[in-house]
């Protein structure tokens, strides 16, 4: 072989070292370009707590509606307070304190001191 052709051999895989660097470079940039975005993004549209306590809901008596704005209640948890009161007696209030909360599955007792500020156990006066 030529001393020529060694040295095209030599410069390609110079250029092909070179390209790939500078491929890994574009995308670790374009990597880091994405993952701040997206942090701008969830921190955006993160909701930030509330401060003051909006109605108070009665969990005795609340629809499904109003109890998944509770605070760490989903549709879930919403819908095994709703099936618990309906198995216990449905007509009489079974919840007295956020702590009678936590015999629903998943409802802890930080859960329910988290959520005794957000209730209310005030009994409904039915006329006759």
């Amino acid at each position: 072989m030529s001393h020529k052709t060694l040295s095209s051999r030599s410069d390609r895989q110079q250029q092909l070292a070179l390209w790939t660097r500078c491929c890994i470079v574009a995308a670790g940039f374009a990597l880091l370009v994405l993952m701040v975005m997206l942090t701008a993004a969830y921190r955006s549209h993160r909701q930030p707590p509330l401060e003051v306590s909006p109605q108070r809901i009665n969990p005795n008596t609340a629809t499904m509606a109003s109890l998944v704005r509770l605070p760490g209640v989903g549709k879930a948890r919403a819908m095994d307070i709703i099936h618990y009161r309906q198995n216990q007696n449905p007509n009489e209030p079974i919840f007295f304190s956020a702590d009678d909360l936590q015999a629903i599955r998943g409802i802890g007792q930080k859960t329910a001191a988290a959520l005794e500020p957000w209730l209310t156990f005030e009994t409904e006066q039915v006329e006759p």
